[in-house]
């Protein structure tokens, strides 16, 4: 019943920060990159990091302190091939390090904090984004084919204007013609 309660407060808060203007500091990474996101420990002897994306709350992994509070002990790693959690010397800054970032990666980060309390305390999320990579080839095929086709339009235009100048241009040779001959037949 504590899990229901919980998760359903945590979506609540959820809907409320990412519903709000600037209610995340946000992070670019491109895809294949490794990223580290920090997170506060003062105080503090456990410590969870979530996942958000796609209306999807997701336990990537979680931690607490050893008794002397000198180490971070792992509890909960499914991904541990990708992602890790490391403390500074005094266990007071805690980072979330995803190695070779894919595009599922993307969406709202959440570090959540506790001591003796039940609650769970979170810092600001933190928005992962994919940048899109494009490549120096695709740059130059990109522009090399939009200079092709202004180049052919304007190939083009320079034609079909000469051939339109050339067919009027004879059109009036002819009409000329025969004005010619109607006045001199009219003359004679």
């Amino acid at each position: 019943m504590e899990n229901v309660i919980f998760f359903c407060v945590f979506s609540c808060w959820i809907m409320q920060i990412t519903s709000s203007a600037g209610g995340s500091s946000d992070v670019r990474v491109r895809m294949g990159e490794n990223i580290t996101l920090n997170c506060s420990m003062r105080n503090r002897y456990e410590v969870a990091w979530y996942h958000l994306r796609s209306e999807e709350l997701v336990l990537l992994i979680s931690a607490e302190k050893d008794k002397l509070g000198r180490k971070l002990l792992t509890n909960y790693n499914p991904n541990s091939n990708r992602m890790k959690i490391t403390a500074d010397s005094w266990v007071t800054r805690v980072s979330l390090t995803i190695s070779g970032v894919t595009e599922s990666d993307s969406g709202l980060y959440f570090c959540g904090i506790k001591s003796d309390a039940p609650e769970m305390f979170f810092d600001k999320p933190i928005r992962l984004e994919i940048e899109d990579e494009v490549t120096v080839t695709e740059r130059v095929l990109m522009f090399g084919g939009v200079g092709l086709a202004v180049f052919v339009f304007f190939l083009t235009t320079v034609i079909a204007g000469g051939i339109i100048y050339h067919r009027g241009q004879q059109k009036g040779w002819r009409a000329a013609k025969r004005a010619s001959i109607m006045s001199y037949k009219s003359a004679i």
